[in-house]
């Protein structure tokens, strides 16, 4: 943030959006500051040309031959999932309601692939009945959902199994296998599970899926995984009798969120997919992405409300904080550390005061920066966290405290639009009854 020692992360944030050697920081050519005052804040902006760069530099890296599908869990916004859906992306559900949401935004529900360990029989029923293109099933006991489910509707329908490699994934922040889980079946139990949706006139297998781990650094690690899926995908159609033409490979590219966070070297990681690719030409892949596609697209505004002295540090209190954006406060981490800050209208100046800066939560977890180095902020002052278009409203406690939900809007062809409006005071009475 301070000229003096600049974070990468924080450079790249701002060179993503345009703003690399401005003052102010803008979205999509309009300022944050013009933004806020229409609007109000805390409000979400997200920049349409960014969501477009970063899948089309996906799609590069990656190769034709790679399918590339939105998890819509990282941000559930209609505006953004059409806007990447029009860019070529198809998409990754772990819920009926985003299933609701995929179709909305123009997919096909026989282009969607259903992931998740919990899906419930009514979530199964409802995904069958639309004409769900995949499901990835998580345990044994789900594929006898499945197939249940295909036989009351006289169908047959497509699975895929989530495998729990035993093999854990290095350089995540958030691993989901190697070991004990919930995620995936572990690939001992594998064989007998093929062998039964091989004979179960209901079931079609498409293939695998593989998914151990997010906010992956490694890219050689990443690559690796891939390669023991397809290993496994080998050794198993020959002691099965089974044909896996489909492998999703996952994704879960690490994108800064906090600074000093490292970059993920994608190069590394297209290069080592398109070999796999190249050399099992016969099978159709997939690999899935939430936070790198749409992270560096979106930033959160909030406004300063109080400024005080107390204990020798500045204390500075935001109007918006952990309701809209939790995983800038830290929720999920392991070591609470500053989220990629500004101030927006003064990108460039110096961060020469220890500052606490937290939102207006009753609870000492609404906080984004703990006795850090940050620019002199005052009432009034508009703060921006950067790399905020993912698991922004999607990931946070919204309903704790009452306030209303932050509006949302999307910036495209240098015009805004209002894609999520904002909450009225009078939410808390939704849905209740005395």
């Amino acid at each position: 943030m301070p000229p003096e020692s600049v974070d990468p992360a924080w450079q790249g944030a701002l060179d993503e959006l345009g703003c690399g050697k401005s003052d102010s920081l803008a979205i999509g050519s309009i300022a944050a500051s013009e933004l806020a005052d229409r609007y109000g804040t805390p409000l979400y902006a997200f920049d349409a040309a960014v969501l477009r760069r970063r899948l089309a530099r996906v799609q590069a890296a990656l190769g034709p031959r790679v399918h590339i599908l939105f998890s819509v869990k990282a941000n559930p916004s209609l505006a953004v999932a059409r806007c990447l859906r029009e860019a070529g992306a198809g998409a990754e559900i772990a819920s009926l309601g985003e299933l609701h949401l995929a179709r909305a935004a123009g997919h096909a529900a026989s282009d969607l692939r259903f992931a998740g360990p919990g899906k419930t029989d009514a979530e199964i029923e409802g995904a069958v009945e639309a004409g769900l293109g995949c499901f990835h099933v998580e345990a044994e006991g789900e594929a006898a959902s499945i197939a249940a489910a295909a036989r009351r509707r006289g169908k047959r329908v497509r699975v895929a199994l989530r495998v729990n490699l035993a093999q854990e994934l290095s350089g995540s922040r958030m691993r989901m296998g190697g070991r004990s889980s919930r995620f995936g079946i572990d690939e001992d139990q594998i064989p007998s599970l093929l062998a039964a949706i091989r004979d179960d006139p209901s079931l079609h297998l498409a293939g695998l899926h593989l998914y151990s781990g997010t906010q992956v650094f490694d890219a050689n690690a990443f690559v690796q995984q891939a390669s023991l899926l397809v290993d496994r995908a080998i050794r198993w159609e020959q002691q099965g009798n089974v044909h896996l033409r489909e492998l999703d490979v996952g994704g879960g590219f690490g994108v800064a969120a906090f600074a000093g966070d490292p970059a993920f070297d994608l190069a590394a990681a297209g290069q080592g997919i398109q070999n796999l690719v190249r050399a099992h030409a016969d099978r159709t892949w997939f690999v899935e992405l939430g936070r790198f596609l749409c992270a560096p697209s979106g930033v959160y505004l909030t406004r300063v409300v109080r400024r005080k002295r107390s204990g020798g540090t500045t204390q500075v209190v935001v109007d918006g904080g952990m309701h809209h954006h939790a995983a800038a406060a830290g929720v999920g981490s392991l070591l609470r550390r500053s989220p990629l800050l500004a101030h927006a209208t003064a990108l460039r100046s110096p961060a020469d005061t220890v500052t606490t800066l937290g939102g207006p939560l009753c609870t000492p977890a609404d906080q984004f920066a703990e006795q850090a180095m940050l620019p002199q902020l005052s009432p009034g002052d508009l703060v921006a966290v950067l790399h905020a278009g993912a698991y922004g409203l999607t990931f946070s406690p919204v309903l704790f405290l009452s306030h209303p939900a932050a509006a949302e809007v999307m910036v495209d062809g240098g015009a805004a639009r209002v894609v999520r409006h904002r909450g009225e005071v009078t939410d808390v009475l939704r849905g209740q009854e005395p």
